[in-house]
């Protein structure tokens, strides 16, 4: 008898899928934005440092004209920061590499510290700073 009622409750479900298939077309979100979430662990001690080298990117974005994440530092939890970048043209910003804002950004960098060299310096020390991360990619229905 049980095998019986739960060959009915699949049959039932199938027909009721079956129906709904045929009703189903692609549908995209619709008023979303997409955000890049970065959270943030540093080393022991190695929050003040990090935020003096934080400090020296925001400058460079700040010349360069280029959007900047939100920041927000924890007061609780295992990270110490977390950003939020904004995908301006949604995930499709997830197919470049580097794209037009991030070139103009690094050169303005690169003149901000002097010469490439000492612009991979600095990046070479927060990296050292930085105990681990984790990063997600996140829908906000607007």
């Amino acid at each position: 008898m049980k095998k019986l009622t739960l060959l009915l409750l699949f049959i039932g479900m199938g027909t009721f899928l079956m129906a709904q298939s045929d009703e189903m077309k692609p549908k995209k979100y619709e008023n979303s934005s997409w955000h890049q979430m970065v959270c943030v662990k540093f080393k022991a001690g190695k929050v003040g440092e990090a935020r003096k080298l934080i400090e020296k990117y925001v400058t460079a974005g700040e010349t360069a004209g280029t959007p900047a994440p939100q920041t927000f530092w924890f007061v609780t939890g295992p990270y110490d920061m977390l950003l939020i970048w904004d995908f301006e043209n949604g995930p499709s910003d997830l197919e470049w590499q580097w794209d037009a804002n991030g070139i103009k950004w690094w050169k303005a960098f690169i003149e901000q510290e002097g010469s490439e060299e000492a612009a991979q310096k600095i990046q070479e020390e927060y990296n050292a700073l930085v105990a681990g991360s984790k990063s997600e990619i996140v829908r906000k229905d607007n």
